[in-house]
């Protein structure tokens, strides 16, 4: 336990409260000068709106310094990623984060643009230095490249404002980029800020496993990556008070045999398009830590299950109602107009039971998590020209959920679009009879083609771990 707050810093909390700083931020701070959670809560009487990971990278001698919240790195949050157990830098990996198709999509677009790699003073004497080859890739203008773009900053939960442009970067036998760091130092800021400021967090893919060497080598930090298909790497390059670590000096080892395929994307404290308040994009749902490897599953429904709910189905067809939901979540497609986009048919207490007892073992095996039913809504019938607008399910209830479709009337497929944990986009096509297992508060998923058919009737049951 830390000493009790001397005066010094109760001045410096003060003067930062007062100027309006952010709070989390300097409650960050505070954390790794040493004090601890219940302390800093107690005198500032704020709770940050996410957990901070408690830290010390090195005493922050401010003394009464105001601290520049916009000169300071973000406190992020990797779900999918793994933390590095160290006090001298924050860094994550994140496996397989692009798969293989991904990857040789993004090798070959990468081999087609090659120029030779520069330094960041691009002093051509230091071609010994830094010996791969690069490729713009921001200015390809891909749509391909600009998903995976959009996918990173997602993860990462900064906008793309304050993020440099993708870089491709390749190595063959006895290529190398020798011992650096990310971030400018000081003389070099004036010629790279272009209204960015300094660089924050780096996200550093592998894409492809190389036959000897080629590993990535943090002496400081006592860590090798080592390239692995689709493998992310990401670390911030500055500390706590916005100075910049040292600690997260890299060598890119020379490829011994065979060839090493890298793509790299800088973020910035700053952005000349965006204000400082637009930085952070993640929303509470995204927060959630992933329960599954994938967020999602199909599966079949007991077949007289079915039969008994289809059964139910045809009988209350004249007692089914259109449907309200807030939000404007269910629109119908302008042409297709002539009716409410979807209906809603009830089930009765004794069904509702009987789905959430059939279901509750198989959404906790596949889970792995002791669940609390919360709801069984009836059946929701969407109609011709319906489209569900991408969503996340409620935070408090709906954390497992499952999709069970009982009848449709269809001319052409209708999709589920749903993220996985990655932020990657999947069509999941369902035939009566299918469920599917998803992480519905966390995961973006809907259906935003319109329905070209005349009904597409779905059961959604939802569960929460027990105590949570």
């Amino acid at each position: 336990m830390m000493p009790a707050f001397t005066q010094d810093w109760i001045d410096w909390i003060d003067e930062n409260v007062n100027s309006g700083m952010n709070k989390d931020g300097i409650f960050k701070i505070l954390l790794e000068n040493g004090y601890e959670h219940e302390q800093i809560k107690t005198q500032m009487k704020h709770e940050p709106a996410q957990k901070i990971p408690s830290q010390s990278v090195g005493k922050f001698h401010i003394g009464k310094k105001v601290v520049d919240e916009k000169l300071l790195p973000p406190v992020i949050s990797i779900e999918g990623g793994t933390r590095l157990d160290t006090d001298k830098a924050e860094f994550y990996l994140i496996e397989n984060f692009l798969n293989e198709e991904e990857c040789a999509t993004i090798i070959e677009k990468i081999q087609d643009h090659l120029r030779p790699s520069l330094m960041v003073d691009h002093d051509t004497k230091k071609s010994s230095f830094r010996t791969s080859r690069t490729c713009d890739m921001g200015a390809l203008n891909d749509p391909f490249i600009n998903m995976i773009d959009e996918r990173i900053c997602q993860t990462i939960g900064i906008d793309a404002a304050f993020s440099e442009a993708i870089q491709g970067q390749f190595y063959e036998v006895g290529q190398e980029f020798k011992a650096h760091t990310d971030f400018f130092e000081k003389n070099e800021l004036p010629d790279h800020d272009n209204g960015y400021g300094q660089r924050s967090f780096t996200f550093f893919i592998y894409l492809n496993e190389v036959e000897e060497g080629g590993h990535t080598d943090f002496p400081m930090l006592g860590v090798t990556g080592v390239p692995k298909i689709g493998d992310a790497l990401i670390w911030n390059s500055l500390n706590a008070d916005g100075s910049c670590n040292y600690n997260t000096l890299h060598h890119g080892m020379p490829v011994r045999k065979g060839w090493k395929a890298v793509i790299t994307k800088w973020f910035r404290l700053k952005s000349p398009t965006k204000s400082f308040d637009q930085r952070l994009t993640k929303t509470d749902n995204e927060k959630i830590k992933p329960i599954t490897d994938i967020g999602f599953k199909v599966e079949k429904l007991d077949e007289l299950l079915h039969e008994k709910i289809l059964n139910h189905y045809e009988i209350n067809e004249v007692y089914k109602k259109d449907e309200t939901v807030e939000g404007d979540f269910i629109t119908n497609d302008e042409d297709k107009a002539k009716q409410a986009p979807s209906t809603l048919t009830n089930l009765s207490a004794r069904l509702k039971k009987e789905i959430h007892d059939y279901l509750k073992p198989k959404l906790e095996e596949w889970s792995g998590v002791e669940l609390e039913p919360t709801f069984v809504y009836g059946i929701r019938t969407y109609n011709e020209g319906a489209k569900l607008r991408a969503h996340r399910d409620r935070l408090d209830t709906h954390i497992i959920s499952c999709i069970i479709n009982i009848y449709q009337d269809v001319d052409e497929d209708w999709p589920l679009q749903i993220d996985d944990h990655h932020y990657r986009t999947h069509d999941i096509v369902m035939q009566p009879g299918d469920m599917v297992f998803y992480e519905g508060a966390r995961l973006q998923h809907g259906r935003e083609i319109p329905l070209k058919g005349r009904a597409f009737a779905n059961i959604f049951c939802h569960f929460k771990p027990v105590n949570a």
